[in-house]
């Protein structure tokens, strides 16, 4: 009976073999089945077709993919995403690459090299990407690591790719860690004392030259970062040359990896002498960044080397665009530059003082004085009829009225030019010759009607500025602007203006206003901060009865000659002046004027009569 709980006979195989069930027990299972299924592949494709071939999972050594040969593991290999027996990926595909990084330095690692001696290390690395050199910088022990710098991207790269590849004398290989970095950045009392002393043996008393080529490199500062790159370090050495050699007037920051120069606008209110700057093989990307030093006034000037330079196609291009931030240059790139065209001016001229009116002749003051303030007196007042013996019979007057572009208050309504605007004349607007006729207004009745229709003012004598530009017997011209006050309109706004007055004598011994061009638009924040600070509004003459007419006494009708002229000039500048109004040539405007006895007001309107009703035939005005 077999014992209970089972069991199997113990030599069920023949002819006495061993039996497979007497092995040790004290083999411990690692949690793998052993499976006899049969695999999906069968055929000639099935890979253990037996026992033999399975054999040689257990006679041979297991390769895990160290050397490389994928065969071997093919079916037991599963890629990132992919399935169970995709073969592995080609070593070349697990190649590191270099990226170049933002900035010009690199801090290169050296894990467990604490164990070497510092020139061990440099100079098996010096040996391996020969002929390259490289110093390195800041070189420290962290731990059991080696640690340096390096500012040559080519070097880096040539380091970053000698990782593992170098086998040192205890037979293992180097590892070297190559990454995008610069030093930390820690400007103390004792650093810049030693930026001091390095910048005094490279300072050339003689010329004024102070040369700090590739200033981070000096064998004074191997223990400190001192990089001229970094605005914080630059400003420092700014502040340590202003305070030491104030009339500097050469300075040379090649090889410096220079790229942003905003901070060095500094360099021009620090010294007022520098005439002389190079700064060749840095990394400054075009010529924008040359704006910051505009304001020295540089004659020589070195950037070969730049990026900059090899954004241009030709030479002489780059050569006038840099000459367009420095117009004083006479030497770029150590290649003379010829003289530029300019104006021979010395440079310590100067300009006459500024003032608020202009008189070309001192003896016009006291009459134009006179005249703005009777004028004004009227314009101010509650009717402006009494204007009527201040204008020439034949006055002309155009209204302009426009809004400032780069106003945000526009849009308030108690900015709105909208008065103003339906007589507006202005010729940016106004391209039609009829319209431009139309609200041209001719005849002082027409001229102080418009006049009158215009807000009530209130102006500040004080702030005109007046320019007599001319002042004789037979005319004279005036132009002014100031700024007044809407008395009647709701907010008060103040607005800005320019006259223009052409002022003629008359028979009487006095004179008349010709021409008025008069020109309105809204006050400026500035005008409006400075207006009537001089004087109040209620200053400003106003009277509350119609004034008398100003001391201009009125002229005679326009048929009638000018004092002083003879009457061929008198009807020429009435053909002229007809020609003009009226768009006619000079033959139609000859007969206008004798048909009506050369009576010029009758003459223009006789000339509007007819063309209202399209009675003035085309060749008219063919000139």
């Amino acid at each position: 009976m077999p014992k209970r709980g089972g069991g199997r006979p113990r030599n069920n195989w023949k002819n006495g073999a061993p039996s497979c069930f007497e092995h040790d027990d004290r083999i411990h299972h690692t949690g793998r089945r052993v499976m006899f299924k049969q695999s999906q592949n069968k055929g000639k494709n099935n890979k253990f077709k037996n026992w033999n071939d399975a054999k040689i999972l257990f006679d041979d050594d297991v390769d895990m993919g160290a050397s490389g040969n994928a065969q071997n593991r093919r079916g037991a290999y599963r890629g990132r995403g992919g399935r169970l027996g995709s073969p592995p990926p080609r070593p070349s595909q697990h190649k590191k690459k270099f990226i170049t990084g933002v900035l010009p330095w690199y801090q290169i690692t050296i894990p467990y090299g604490a164990k070497h001696e510092k020139d061990v290390i440099l100079k098996v690395l010096l040996s391996h990407i020969s002929p390259e050199v490289f110093i390195p910088h800041y070189f420290k022990i962290e731990g059991n690591s080696a640690i340096f710098y390096v500012d040559d991207v080519k070097v880096a790269e040539k380091l970053f790719h000698a990782d593992r590849k170098i086998t040192m004398p205890n037979g293992f290989k180097l590892v070297v860690i190559v990454r995008n970095a610069v030093p930390r950045i820690n400007i103390t009392d004792d650093m810049k004392e030693k930026m001091k002393l390095a910048m005094a043996k490279r300072y050339n008393p003689t010329t004024k030259a102070l040369d700090l080529t590739k200033f981070h490199a000096d064998p004074d500062l191997v223990d400190v970062f001192c990089a001229l790159f970094r605005p914080i370090i630059m400003l420092a050495a700014v502040d340590i040359i202003a305070e030491n050699i104030p009339d500097l007037e050469a300075l040379n920051l090649n090889d410096n990896k220079l790229h942003g120069l905003e901070h060095l606008k500094i360099l021009a209110t620090k010294f007022k002498n520098l005439k002389i700057l190079y700064m060749g093989d840095n990394r400054i990307p075009s010529v924008a960044p040359l704006e910051a030093l505009k304001a020295l006034p540089l004659v020589e000037l070195y950037l070969k080397g730049n990026p900059l330079v090899n954004r241009f196609n030709d030479n002489e291009t780059y050569k006038s665009e840099v000459r367009r931030k420095f117009p004083k240059l006479t030497r770029l790139d150590g290649d003379e530059l010829p003289p530029p065209i300019g104006f021979d001016i010395p440079d310590d001229v100067s300009l006459p003082p500024a003032q608020q009116s202009f008189l070309v002749d001192p003896n016009g003051q006291e009459l134009i004085k006179e005249f703005l303030k009777q004028y004004f007196a009227i314009y101010d007042s509650e009717s402006r009829q009494p204007l009527l013996d201040a204008y020439h019979e034949s006055a002309t007057c155009s209204l302009a009225a426009s809004y400032l572009n780069t106003d945000s208050r526009n849009s308030n309504s108690t900015n709105k030019l909208n008065t103003y605007m339906v007589n507006s004349r202005n010729l940016m607007r106004i391209t039609d010759r009829d319209h431009r006729r139309r609200y041209l207004k001719t005849g002082k009745l027409q001229v102080v009607s418009l006049l009158s229709e215009l807000p009530k003012t209130t102006h500040d004598l004080m702030g005109f500025a007046v320019d007599l530009v001319i002042f004789n017997p037979n005319m004279v011209v005036l132009t002014m602007n100031g700024v007044f006050r809407e008395i009647m309109t709701t907010g008060t706004p103040l607005r800005s203006f320019h006259r223009t007055f052409v002022i003629v004598p008359n028979n009487s011994g006095g004179f008349c206003i010709l021409n008025d061009m008069y020109f309105v638009t809204n006050a400026t924040k500035e005008q409006e901060d400075k207006a009537f600070s001089t004087s109040t509004p209620a200053s400003v003459p106003t009277p509350t009865t119609t004034p008398a007419a100003p001391a201009i006494p009125a002229v005679t009708p326009a048929a009638q000659p000018v004092a002083g002229t003879s009457q061929e000039d008198t009807q020429k500048m009435m053909l002229n002046m007809l020609s003009q109004q009226t768009g006619m040539n000079e033959h139609w405007s000859i007969n206008c004027l004798q048909e009506t006895g050369w009576d010029y007001q009758r003459a223009l309107f006789i000339f509007n009569q007819l063309q209202s009703e399209g009675k003035i035939p085309q060749e008219a005005f063919v000139k």
